[in-house]
């Protein structure tokens, strides 16, 4: 057991968020704001106006993936990924905002019961899945952080799945003692990746209908794996100066800042 490498994941899905979704409406105009040019009433210069946005972002990415389904060449796979974070911004992990929220409280749920500390109010305790086999108590962890039925939800619903299988899946029965703080570094980053490799996979788009679903398969687990290299090298040092994470704020935050920095360091890549 372990990951579901074998699995196709999102393929041609939708991306989490819709392109620069995460941004705030403009406010109404302000009818005491000063007219263009002209001084504020505090003397202060008027802060430049934003950058418009650029247009249609993720194009590239979705040329590059072409290539890269066609190719098998990691050094497409490289490119797209490095257009895909150039794309997003320098606060790519706010597209990731609600699943980093509900797969965090699933890791710290899990860090509290490997501690023997009771949960959070309202959470679910995983001391009470002692005993069930580690499949069916993963499948209940990920239902009561993650329900089914909501489309936002799907990706966390997949990272977190497949962040438990990679922590615990050499056991067969679920018990917290099992849990350690290696076990929640691996799960932690494997949740980070399969977050982005999700987001990244969902903009393919039709790049796969030039080959068979086996090629289209291994393209994916290819993407997979270059995604969990890179939060292997950027997140452990995080993770491991991150302290005990105990709390759903706690694995939010960290997992925010695992995440940009996977960002950072691909959109180095050309």
């Amino acid at each position: 057991m372990g990951t579901s490498q074998s699995k196709p994941s999102l393929g041609g899905g939708k991306p989490l968020v819709p392109s620069w979704g995460d941004r705030d409406p403009a406010p109404p105009p302000d009818p005491q704001a000063p007219e263009d040019g002209a001084p504020p009433a505090d003397g202060q210069p008027n802060p430049p106006p934003p950058e418009p946005l650029p247009p249609r972002p993720l194009a590239g990415t979705r040329r590059a993936l072409r290539d890269y389904y066609g190719s098998g060449n990691p050094g497409d796979a490289r490119r797209a990924a490095g257009r895909f974070a150039r794309g997003v911004g320098a606060g790519g992990a706010r597209r990731y905002a609600r699943a980093t929220r509900t797969g965090g409280a699933a890791l710290a749920a899990l860090a509290r019961a490997a501690s023997g500390l009771d949960p959070v109010p309202g959470a679910l305790d995983l001391r009470v899945l002692t005993g069930r086999p580690v499949e069916e108590a993963i499948a209940e962890i990920v239902d009561a952080f993650c329900p089914p039925g909501i489309l936002d939800e799907e990706a966390a619903r997949l990272a977190v799945g497949e962040a438990l299988f990679e922590a615990l899946g050499d056991v067969d029965i679920f018990t917290p003692d099992a849990v350690n703080d290696l076990t929640l570094l691996i799960a932690t980053r494997c949740f980070v990746a399969e977050l982005v490799f999700a987001s990244i996979a969902a903009e393919a788009g039709k790049a796969a209908d030039g080959v068979s679903p086996t090629v289209a398969v291994a393209r994916e687990n290819g993407l997979r794996d270059l995604i969990r290299e890179v939060t292997d090298l950027v997140g452990t040092p995080i993770l491991q100066n991150a302290g005990a994470l105990l709390t759903p704020q706690a694995v939010e935050g960290v997992v925010a800042q695992v995440t940009n920095a996977v960002l950072a360091e691909m959109r180095e890549w050309e």
